[in-house]
């Protein structure tokens, strides 16, 4: 076996296993054991006794939650709901939108595929129409991404589903300019944020759009099963949850919006809970969130140049589109896959057999697939781990 490189003086805060390079924060996120316990002690208090609890307690527990959350989002407690997750918020979205047929919805070459396969499914149910802006990549500036997306946009688009972060190619969309100028255009924006809460230091009511969801258990690094969805007050009116449970009651209205979505049913809330502790605990680590936010920007930086030097290969978009995500080019055979879990290229498997590092390679775009790799560093990963990566693939590729 290789000898691993160390994880960062930080890493003892994580219950990462050690056996393992692990380069792969951004697809399930991890939690660390001080907030991993606090779960534990929110669901003894649960078990303790379990109808005051649910009854008299739960509710006033995650509006506390809730609230740090709103402070750290840049946004009123009020609009936000908790949800399981960022394609959970996407589906709620367009189950409460009013496609008709003949409508256009925007998305982009970009976009999360349960996402895109979510309004995919919405615009045929109402025959309406997917339109796909093509995002250059590589690419040189927000200009461009602007300018697809715009150049997209006819007088029958009702909507567009533009990510804040991609999940694939790591790019940091210039959300504010592209809100504004679909709302220019009277075209409706729901914003997939699944990265950013955490990653970006975020002010949902400056950008503006009608419709954000972000995951909480990436970046600000909360239990698995927490999101939050943002519904502009003007859009709150008939808007309710999936799941239609008790507090479906027309004295609740529209006044108190988001107590339609307090109650879904039975289910273990700990991961709610824990948000609000998460964003305060992970925010002392360092010195505070931006130091945590500079430090892994920084090492997505400095990693990505080590790989591209190792692969001899080009930067797909400048350092200033980049958070803590980077995706670099491999020069690899695409082969297509036969399934959804065939997509993962044999590299993958060798590169954790053989060097226990989990790294993500994938097939990306649709129209014209290539492989690509993608590091996702968080304040436990350190530089050595990344050169680590570069060496590996220098003697796998050459």
């Amino acid at each position: 076996m290789n000898s691993l490189p160390p994880y960062s003086k930080y890493a003892n805060l994580w219950p990462l296993e050690g056996k393992t390079v692990f380069l792969n924060h951004g697809s399930f996120g991890s939690t660390p054991l001080a907030i991993l316990k606090k779960q534990d002690e929110y669901r003894m208090r649960m078990e303790a006794e379990p109808v005051r609890y649910m009854i008299t307690e739960l509710e006033d527990v995650l509006w506390n939650s809730k609230s740090i959350l709103a402070a750290f989002v840049g946004a009123k407690a009020k609009d936000l709901v908790f949800i399981p997750n960022a394609t959970y918020g996407v589906n709620t979205v367009l189950n409460n939108f009013d496609l008709k047929e003949g409508d256009e919805v925007i998305t982009h070459n970009h976009a999360y595929g349960a996402c895109w396969n979510t309004l995919q499914y919405y615009v045929e149910k109402a025959k309406a129409k997917l339109i796909v802006a093509e995002i250059p990549f590589p690419l040189k500036s927000e200009d461009e991404i602007v300018e697809s997306i715009m150049k997209s946009v006819t007088s029958k688009t009702k909507l567009a589903m533009i990510d804040h972060v991609t999940s694939a190619t790591g790019i940091i969309f210039p959300i504010k300019k592209i809100t504004d100028a679909l709302h220019e255009k009277g075209v409706e924006v729901l914003i997939d944020g699944a990265h950013a809460p955490g990653m970006l230091e975020l002010n949902i009511d400056f950008i503006g759009a009608e419709y954000y969801t972000g995951n909480c258990h990436k970046w600000i690094c909360s239990p698995k099963g927490s999101a939050v969805l943002h519904v502009r007050e003007d859009k709150q009116k008939g808007f309710r949850p999936l799941t239609v449970s008790h507090v479906y009651d027309k004295k609740v209205g529209d006044k108190l919006w988001s107590s339609h979505f307090f109650w879904p049913g039975t289910s273990d809330y700990s991961a709610y809970a824990c948000v609000g502790d998460t964003i305060q605990y992970v925010g002392s680590i360092m010195n505070d969130w931006k130091d945590l936010r500079n430090y892994n920007h920084n090492l997505v930086v400095q990693g990505r140049k080590i790989l591209l030097e190792a692969l001899n290969a080009e930067a797909p978009c400048p350092e200033s589109m980049l958070g803590n995500l980077a995706t670099v080019p491999l020069k690899l055979t695409f082969n297509a896959p036969e399934s959804f879990f065939n997509y993962i290229h044999p590299l993958w498997q060798t590169l954790m057999n053989d060097y226990n590092i989990q790294v993500p390679i994938f097939g990306w775009s649709r129209t014209n697939p290539k492989w690509w790799l993608r590091i996702a560093t968080q304040a436990y990963n350190s530089i050595e781990q990344v050169q680590y990566l570069a060496q590996a693939l220098k003697k796998e590729l050459h």
